[in-house]
């Protein structure tokens, strides 16, 4: 099933040769561990520049990460899970 959100989720998240990757997160009082982070990308809004990340969950669910550096904070836009 296809989510468009908007949900404010807390990241845990680690520097790795001085790039931020989500480790885990935490949506609808569920942790979420991150197996696989398959893409990256930066979007501008104003003078803010918003990072997105792609990540794959457990049982193939994935979702879409948005970090806003101007607050900061993390947010939870998208979501492709599978059945209950």
């Amino acid at each position: 099933m296809f989510e468009s959100l908007n949900d404010p989720v807390d990241v845990l998240t680690v520097f790795v040769d001085g790039s931020m990757r989500p480790v885990r997160f935490r949506w609808q009082g569920r942790v979420i561990r991150v197996h696989k982070v398959t893409g990256q990308w930066a979007r501008r809004e104003g003078q803010a520049q918003l990072r997105y990340f792609a990540v794959q969950g457990a049982k193939d669910d994935s979702y879409e990460l948005c970090f806003d550096a101007r607050v900061p904070s993390w947010v939870l836009s998208r979501a492709w899970t599978g059945p209950g």
